[in-house]
C-alpha cells in the first residue's frame, strides 16, 4: 500500500509539473498585442534620404496642415497604394506641389586635405591664400 500511495504522489508531481510547463508554454507563445503605429511613425518608416528632416521641417512650418498630409500618406501605405520608399527630395517636392513651401537646412561640403568642409570656408581660404 505504501507504494500505492508513493506512485500516486509521484504522478501528481508529475502532472503538476506538466501542467506547470503548459501554462508558461502558453503564456509565452501568446503574442503580445501589436502596438499600433501612429500615422507619422508609419510615414517615417517609409522614409530615406533626409527623409525625416523634411517631414520636421514641414510640421515646423506648418503644424496643422502636415498632420493631414502624413494621414492621407499613412492610409496610402496601409492601403498598398504606397509601397515604395520616399525620399525627402520627392516628400519635399510633394509639398511644395500642395502649396506649402519651406526652407531647408542646405550646405555643400567638399573634401579639402582629407576633411570635409563647407563649399563657403574652401572658398574663404582660396581667397585668402
Amino acid at each position: 500500500m505504501e507504494e500505492d500511495n508513493e506512485l500516486k504522489l509521484l504522478e501528481q508531481r508529475k502532472l503538476a509539473e506538466m501542467k506547470r510547463r503548459i501554462t508558461a508554454t502558453s503564456v509565452s507563445t501568446q503574442k503580445a498585442p501589436k502596438e499600433e503605429k501612429t500615422p507619422r511613425q508609419l510615414v517615417e518608416g517609409m522614409l530615406y534620404d533626409r527623409g525625416t528632416e523634411v517631414l520636421d521641417s514641414a510640421y515646423a512650418y506648418f503644424p496643422e496642415q502636415t498632420p493631414k498630409i502624413v494621414d492621407e500618406l499613412a492610409a496610402m501605405v496601409k492601403d498598398g497604394r504606397l509601397a515604395d520608399k520616399i525620399s525627402g527630395g520627392e516628400l519635399y517636392s510633394l509639398f511644395r506641389q500642395i502649396g506649402l513651401r519651406f526652407n531647408l537646412k542646405t550646405s555643400i561640403k567638399v573634401q579639402d586635405r582629407g576633411k570635409l568642409v563647407d563649399l563657403s570656408e574652401k572658398l574663404k581660404r582660396k581667397e585668402e591664400g
